[in-house]
């Protein structure tokens, strides 16, 4: 064995000595030995560093990289967290990670139990409730929702709402309403998802040159300005959607 072998041989016991010593989860010997060197850099990122009070910035990655390995964790603390405080706060939380896993129907049952007393008509549980019925292939009870919230809350995530309230009625069948909501708030609008979602629905349509036009601008714009991370799907989006277009 060369020397190269035999320190990451070391480092792999000692990482493996530590996790057992600590009563770490039995999971992470598996990761420590099937993946040499970088499960030991794993094991090191997310269950060492945060001891040795590293910045915020590295705790985050250790973060990212423990979801990967065990992507549920974040939906079991939830679901702990619950069992010992029934509160409305702990409820959306779970709902919010019922929803990024795609378990919707539980996501509904969560906002659901959280529209009680004061929180009847909140916005954040509406509007969560509303996403949830979406995504469920609900769109006629997300519109259902989406309304009276707009209505209530006029200044609560308006972009947010205009835009789940264009695809509830797209998806229902109401393409023409969708079309409407969205062209009232190209101009106010913040980011390109609105102007992407409203050149979707004119292609689905059939107007393909005034789809063309708007997709282009998204193009552009993401182009001329360099987006951020959280503008640049609507960007590629766009792209792939011109592209099937001709």
């Amino acid at each position: 064995m060369d020397i190269a072998g035999l320190v990451i041989l070391l480092v792999q016991i000692g990482i493996a000595v530590h996790a057992l010593r600590t009563g770490r989860p039995i999971w992470w010997l598996f990761v420590i030995l099937l993946f040499p060197l970088l499960g030991a850099l794993i094991y090191f990122l997310v269950e060492i560093l945060p001891e040795m009070r590293a910045s915020r910035a590295i705790g985050r990655l250790g973060g990212d990289i423990v979801k990967a390995v065990n992507p549920d964790s974040g939906l079991h603390r939830r679901a702990e967290e619950l069992a010992v405080c029934g509160s409305i706060q702990n409820k959306l939380a779970l709902a919010q990670e019922c929803m990024r896993r795609g378990h919707f129907d539980e996501a509904i049952k969560l906002y659901e139990s959280a529209r009680e007393g004061p929180f009847t008509d909140a916005p954040d549980v509406l509007l969560g409730l509303a996403r949830a019925r979406f995504y469920n292939g609900e769109p006629a009870a997300s519109r259902a929702l989406l309304e009276p919230l707009a209505a209530a809350h006029p200044d609560y995530y308006p972009q947010d709402v205009a835009i789940l309230k264009a695809r509830a009625a797209d998806a229902a069948g109401d393409s023409e309403t969708a079309v409407h909501e969205l062209e009232a708030m190209l101009d106010r609008s913040i980011g390109l998802e609105a102007r992407y979602r409203y050149g979707e629905i004119l292609a689905r349509r059939g107007d393909k040159q005034k789809a063309r036009d708007e997709l282009k601008s998204v193009v552009d714009h993401a182009r001329r300005f360099r987006v951020g991370p959280t503008e640049r799907p609507w960007a590629k989006r766009s792209r792939q959607l011109l592209t099937s277009l001709g």
